[in-house]
């Protein structure tokens, strides 16, 4: 890692990617529809430069990620190969075990620059949008495969193009894509038609044990609800979207039991959710944000509310007639 932390310009990653003959490319843990879209079109773009390229993460893809990859994913980081990074936030959440990051691709604004090479935007909605402005940096065509990777990235980081992080730019961007053969109806039919039955329990599960505390929702789910479910807590993570629909909410939250505790994801349009995950050692965007405790969801829930004391309103009484906060 370099001494001083530099966020390199567009040009000077093109020429860095240029440069090199053998890569591995891997995004974050917990990968999502832009970590993956995003590694898959690095790996078109590097490949077209004539490098050597393999994906590499220790977890599964994601099931309704599945068809990005053109080949398999390697499990650990083979020898000899320049690591690069994408959508990842920090060094420890990359995907597999490293030692150093050749480049650091991202669009989180509390990315630290860990790379040799840094490249984050964090006026990009999505990592997907970065690596499309390299495709224009280095003149190289887009062919469907590339497109449609790009296109995941940006459809799910951007909730179908209905968060505020939407941009002129992007639609243009989501033309051009259009026009190198992505059918939007296909690529919806690959994200949103690979469920299970299982992960539709979970989501139920999640839903109903939402409560409300004034201004803000948390739903928990723990083990004997993967376990009634028969889910796990990557089948969860979707109930999240559906807390946002209640009308009145500045803040939701969706605590999921894991081997170190729970896992929590934050979203609002009008709090900076990113500096409440960064209390709790996480981070993450300013209305889009996420953090680990070491508590069971139960206890996480109270230190989440307890923080939340002094940000929202926890005690009006909640629009839809009950009690403010329901315990």
């Amino acid at each position: 890692m370099q001494e001083t932390a530099k966020n390199n310009t567009r040009g000077e990653v093109a020429d860095y990617l240029r440069s090199l003959d053998r890569v591995a490319i891997t995004t974050h843990t917990g990968a999502d529809g832009d970590a993956i879209g995003s590694t898959v079109a690095l790996f078109y773009l590097v490949r077209a430069l004539g490098a050597d390229a393999v994906i590499c993460h220790q977890e599964e893809v994601p099931n309704y990620l599945r068809w990005l990859p053109p080949e398999e994913v390697l499990t650990e980081l083979p020898p000899d190969r320049t690591l690069l990074v994408l959508d990842t936030s920090r060094p420890d959440r990359a995907g597999v075990d490293h030692e150093t990051a050749g480049l650091n691709l991202d669009h989180h604004e509390d990315n630290p620059l860990y790379g040799e090479v840094n490249l984050v935007d964090s006026r990009a909605a999505a990592s997907a949008e970065v690596v499309a402005g390299l495709y224009a940096e280095l003149g190289v065509p887009l062919h469907k495969e590339a497109a449609e990777a790009l296109y995941t990235g940006l459809i799910t980081d951007t909730g179908g193009f209905r968060f505020r992080n939407t941009s002129p730019e992007m639609h243009e961007l989501v033309a051009r894509l259009l026009r190198a053969g992505v059918v939007p109806a296909e690529v919806d039919d690959r994200l949103n038609r690979t469920g299970t039955i299982e992960q539709l329990n979970i989501v139920g599960r999640s839903l109903a044990n939402a409560r409300r505390h004034g201004e803000a929702i948390v739903s928990t789910v723990d083990a004997g609800d993967y376990r009634r479910a028969g889910a796990t807590e990557l089948d969860s993570k979707e109930a999240i979207d559906h807390l946002r629909t209640v009308a009145g909410v500045e803040l939701v939250a969706h605590l999921r039991e894991v081997e170190e505790g729970s896992k929590a994801s934050l979203r609002s349009e009008t709090v900076d959710v990113g500096a409440v995950a960064r209390v709790f050692g996480g981070g993450g965007h300013r209305l889009a944000a996420g953090y680990t405790s070491p508590h069971p969801p139960a206890g996480a829930k109270e230190e989440l509310l307890e923080k939340l004391r002094t940000i929202v309103d926890l005690d009006g009484a909640s629009r839809d007639g009950g009690a403010g906060d329901q315990r």
